[in-house]
């Protein structure tokens, strides 16, 4: 029988990122990015107010079975890797999340997880890179459109996928650019978020549809979690980097103080 407290309880001496991890998970849910990603797919496809209830369904829906799922991750690789003490450091040794269950099928089926996963990301970067560099200067954009009538849409979304593959060509680790990526996004996230509250719950702009109290109170509380990290700047630092060891990090013993 599992040690369930000590499965999902980080501890500091035994994880170094703990705090970079959460940071990250922040970061991979909610994305500021995707506003441009969303927003501009609303706008191609010219929707209107009666889109509004599906799209709020689709959003609790989507946001809520993300959720489930990325607890189930955590919840089989503790019961997977904490018992037998590995540490991943590569994506592939994540596959034994599927293969300790399904020797036969897991490895294919992680395999195409992670090939829709990855291929999502790209198309949702790249694409949203693409629209705001398009609306910002004026350029014609459409996915639907021929790349000759708006090329230089398409070209900057095939160089951002070419450029990412770069760091790979070098040998850069891929999980820790995702880490950090997460981490990064998660650090903007009251820069983007901030003003987007207020823009929700403009009378004047949204009338009726505005933010309630409920939506109001969710987005702060997610605010809230993500500055904690940046309130306490030394622990934080020492957390993430020597893990409160005070031979590894030599204003460990003055951050815990």
């Amino acid at each position: 029988m599992p040690e369930w407290p000590s499965l999902f309880v980080a501890s500091p001496a035994k994880n170094s990122v703990s705090a970079t991890g959460s940071a990250s998970f922040i970061g991979a849910v909610i994305a500021p990015f995707l506003f441009y990603f969303y927003s501009s797919g609303a706008i191609e496809d010219e929707w209107d107010e009666s889109y509004i209830p599906v799209n709020r369904f689709i959003s609790a829906f989507g946001m809520s079975l993300g959720g489930f799922l990325s607890m189930a991750v955590l919840v089989v690789a503790a019961l997977v890797f904490h018992p037998a003490g590995i540490d991943i450091q590569k994506f592939e040794q994540a596959s034994l999340l599927l293969t300790t269950a399904l020797p036969k099928w897991g490895f294919f089926l992680f395999a195409m997880s992670m090939l829709f996963a990855c291929l999502g990301a790209a198309l949702e970067i790249s694409l949203a890179i693409a629209y705001f560099f398009a609306q910002g200067f004026g350029w014609n954009w459409s996915e639907d459109l021929n790349p000759a009538r708006d090329a230089r849409f398409c070209s900057t979304y095939t160089i951002i996928i070419m450029l990412a593959a770069v760091p790979l060509l070098f040998g850069v680790d891929p999980i820790r650019v995702t880490i950090m990526a997460m981490a990064l996004t998660s650090a903007t996230l009251p820069l983007a978020i901030v003003p987007f509250l207020f823009l929700m719950n403009d009378p004047i702009y949204l009338r009726e549809h505005r933010n309630g109290w409920i939506s109001n109170t969710v987005v702060a509380i997610i605010v809230r979690l993500d500055s904690l990290k940046k309130s306490y700047p030394c622990q934080y630092h020492c957390l993430c980097s020597a893990s409160f060891h005070p031979q590894r990090c030599p204003a460990a013993r003055e951050c815990r103080d």
